[in-house]
């Protein structure tokens, strides 16, 4: 599961005076493959997702986020972390005025031109993105280094791990179900399986209609969902209630999902963010499908 983590001590620092200190230099690639040297660990970290503050909370180095986007809000301490924008619009000002030693940046959140002007600035971007349940592992490995928080990430990887072999264990060889997941309504658009929910369906022993699609949210057709035909229809929404919208598919009732009621909401916060309380959402999804059997 560690296999992506680069980590290796290199060098060794000598005061220049009578007492003497070693400090381990850390060697570390990003999801993007950029290779960051730290010569201490990171003290200082704006969070541009939602999911890595969530992250950072969970293996106890949520006191070192300066700044935080709109949405983070789990747990309740992240809602008091000052804001630098969100997913429209970045204040480059206000995450210059914290004076971050580490800005952690998700492609599929963040805008490229925003993050190319952090760059051209010199501030440090360590890049995160989750597309399955190995990666969120390591997410917390990697944001543990950085933040020298290592024992409280090996701690919430072991929960982690647990809750995910016991998932597998119960769900991942029943009866394949075809699955259809709705991002939105209007454009209709889904998942492709480069992506972690697509990875909780398959976790279910479900199979999502889509996944062979290239672009990772891609903008699909009533047709092609008559012509799949699937079993279960699933979405989240934008809220924590179920988006009027899924009821929408009532009217199609040639649909097995709809014949059968197997139109599914799962909470976004549980299903939507590549953190540990995606294994709630899963296990959420996991219960419907079996229902569906």
């Amino acid at each position: 599961m560690r296999s992506g983590i680069f980590t290796r001590l290199l060098m060794f620092c000598t005061s220049f005076a009578y007492s003497s200190f070693v400090c381990a230099e850390i060697n570390i690639t990003d999801d993007a493959g950029t290779k960051h040297v730290l010569l201490e660990p990171t003290k200082r970290i704006v969070s541009l997702m939602p999911h890595a503050t969530e992250l950072l909370f969970e293996i106890g180095a949520g006191d070192l986020v300066v700044g935080a986007v709109e949405y983070s809000d789990f747990p309740e301490a992240a809602k008091k972390i000052p804001r630098v924008g969100g997913y429209s619009a970045l204040n480059i000002e206000a995450i210059l005025a914290l004076q971050p030693d580490m800005i952690l940046a998700w492609p599929e959140g963040n805008r490229g031109r925003e993050l190319e002007k952090l760059k051209d600035l010199q501030l440090p971007i360590f890049v995160s993105d989750p597309r399955d349940f190995a990666d969120i592992v390591r997410a917390m490995s990697h944001f543990g280094i950085i933040t020298g928080r290592q024992q409280g990430a090996e701690q919430a990887i072991d929960r982690f791990n647990q809750q995910y072999q016991r998932l597998k264990k119960d769900y991942s060889t029943q009866k394949p179900l075809q699955v259809f997941y709705q991002v939105w309504n209007a454009p209709l658009m889904s998942q492709n399986g480069d992506t972690f929910i697509s990875r909780a369906i398959e976790l279910c022993g479900g199979k999502n209609i889509f996944a062979d699609l290239p672009m990772t949210n891609p903008q699909v057709s009533i047709e092609a969902i008559l012509t799949q035909n699937p079993d279960v229809i699933v979405a989240s929404g934008m809220g924590e209630s179920r988006p009027e919208w899924l009821d929408d598919w009532r009217q199609y009732r040639t649909l097995k999902a709809v014949r059968n009621n197997h139109l599914v909401h799962i909470p976004p916060a549980l299903l939507q963010r590549p953190t540990s309380r995606l294994l709630q959402g899963t296990s959420l999804l996991c219960e419907a499908l079996q229902n569906a059997r």
